[in-house]
């Protein structure tokens, strides 16, 4: 007598469904600004990709708007890489505004002592050229 396949559970053998996708998309205005939004859970396996995105966006736009309202999840390394970015924006002369998330977002740049190396902001506070970028 065969036994039957043992087939593996629909539901361990997919993704988690409740877990917030990562997404990462940038949209070039001009050489004045680029908007780079963010979305989903910003970990140590994305952060290189984010890391790499600012960087070729900040040689490319003298603003770099990173949109952070639709980031659910950052560690440690995403906040490494944010802060490094916007470091780099000022000593070349650029400029990294990051737009204001979820309030546990902004808590952790307090929490980290990384809140005065990085600007954040609101939509209305951008320069007008840039928001059309939205």
């Amino acid at each position: 007598m065969s036994e039957a396949p043992v087939l593996p559970d629909s539901i361990t053998s997919r993704a988690d469904p409740l877990r917030p996708v990562f997404a990462l998309s940038r949209t070039n205005g001009d050489p004045d600004a680029a908007w780079i939004r963010v979305a989903g859970e910003l970990d140590f396996a994305r952060a290189q990709k984010l890391e790499d995105t600012l960087r070729e966006s900040l040689m490319q736009a003298r603003l770099v708007v990173l949109d952070l309202r639709q980031l659910v999840f950052i560690d440690s390394s995403g906040v490494h890489a944010i802060v490094n970015a916007s470091i780099r924006a000022r000593q070349v002369g650029r400029r990294l505004v990051l737009l204001r998330g979820p309030p546990n977002l902004d808590h952790l740049f307090t929490l980290t002592g990384t809140r005065d190396d990085v600007e954040i902001g609101d939509v209305d506070a951008l320069p007008a050229p840039t928001r059309r970028l939205l």
